[in-house]
Order: C-alpha cells, then structure tokens, then sequence
C-alpha cells in the first residue's frame, strides 16, 4: 500500500508538473505518522505533496524515509539541476532575488513588454548532472536568495509555499519575505538590451513567480530520482518476495 501511495504521487506530479498544482480524484489515505494512525490527505498542491514525500520531523516519518526503511537500502544521492556547483557566489553581498534553479526568457521585441519570464529548469538528453546527498541537497545549501540576510533551502522553500497554503505557522520574517516576492517589491534582476535607434531598453525579471519556479524544478530533480534510484529498488525487492 505504501509504495502504491508513493507510485501515485509521482505520476500525478509527472502528469502536473507544468500547471504547479496537483488535484487528486479522491481523498488518499496514508500512513505517515510515527504514532501509526491513518491520516487524511485531502487536495493539495505541489508543496503540500512534496513535504509528505520528503519532509522528516520528529512527529512523523516522510514516505521517503518509509519506503528506504521499508526495503531496507540507503537513501540515494539525489539528482541536482543547479547551475552552481556549490554555494552560491556573492551571498549576502548581492541585492537582488536569484537561484541557480531557475532560468530567464527574454523576447527582445517593441511590441513586447520588458519583462525576463522565470521558467524553471529541466532535464537536458546526454547532460551530466551533479548528484549530492540527500541531506546535502535538501538542506544543505542554499538555493533561492530574496535579499542579503534571507535565503532558502529546498526544503525551506518547500515547507513555506506549502505552511502559507495550509495557513500553518512560518518561520517570522520569511512570510513578509515570500509577500515582498508576490508583489514584485524585493529586487529584481534587470538587463539592459540595446534598440536599434540606439535607446537601452531595461527588462525587469517577474520575481512573484520564482518560487512556483523553483518548485517545479525540485519536482523534476526528486521525480528523477524516484524513478530511476527508488522506485526500480523497490520492485525488484518486491519481486524477489513473490
């Protein structure tokens, strides 16, 4: 039951990675605290489904650590679509919001308005990826900068989109943080591009939308992990029982 749960849950992100909002048909029931009750999970959105696969506390076991535990092999290094290999360069020295998990889209066009779309990252055939462990790259560095003194971690990215939707308590300051974001009022990255009549026009980047952004792109680094280190793992334990 729990690796159906778990094969559940990554199809349907598979399926909805591009809306950024997962709907299940019916109410799933899964087994998620240490105390061993049955909790209900009802609709929810990418955060709220990745804190249940990922999120360790010392309430309640992640399905990820339930299914390593349940078939007994270690946690995999996780795949890592960041364009920095490390900490990311000048932290705490630059104003302006930025994560290696993300990309911009520019269409240098009159017609156009001046703005750098975000898009998150995605898997590139025949690319070689960094792989870190999970710890590491859950937790362990820091991917999203709002402004000098606030960054996040995956996690702390995952767990404050998905405290804000459940209307659960967040960290004090990271709320009027990610609200600077949703109103465009912490600074953005700007690019200046040359007209032909010689002006400069300024792209501004449309930083409300970076953490969906960075959201979708964890789900395309765990979903790849899944099915390629996790998943096949726990069929071929599964076959060898029958």
């Amino acid at each position: 039951v729990l690796l159906h749960i778990f094969e559940k849950l990554c199809d349907l992100l598979w399926r909805q990675i591009d809306t950024g909002t997962v709907i299940f048909d019916d109410l799933i029931f899964c087994r998620i605290g240490k105390d061993s009750r049955h909790d209900l999970l009802p609709r929810s959105k990418i955060p709220g489904i990745f804190r249940l696969l990922l999120h360790q506390t010392k309430y309640s076991d992640s399905l990820l650590a339930q299914i390593t535990k349940r078939f007994a092999f270690s946690c995999p290094d996780f795949l890592s679509l960041s364009t920095v290999r490390g900490e990311l360069p000048n932290k705490g020295r630059t104003d302006f919001v930025r994560s290696p998990l993300i990309q911009y889209q520019i269409i240098h066009q009159p017609e156009v308005p001046p703005v750098l779309t975000v898009q998150p990252l995605s898997l590139e055939s025949g690319k070689r990826y960094t792989r870190r462990a999970f710890k590491t790259w859950w937790d362990g560095i820091d991917i999203l900068l709002i402004d000098r003194q606030h960054f996040l971690s995956r996690k702390g990215v995952v767990c404050l989109l998905a405290n804000q939707e459940s209307g659960a308590h967040v960290q004090p300051g990271m709320d009027e943080k990610a609200a600077l974001l949703r109103r465009r009022a912490a600074n953005s990255l700007q690019i200046a591009a040359p007209l032909p009549d010689g002006q400069t026009r300024i792209y501004t980047a449309e930083i409300d939308q970076v953490l969906a952004a960075v959201v979708r792109t964890i789900a395309a680094e765990t979903l790849y992990t899944f099915e390629h280190a996790i998943l096949p793992r726990c069929q071929i334990a599964l076959s060898a029982d029958e």
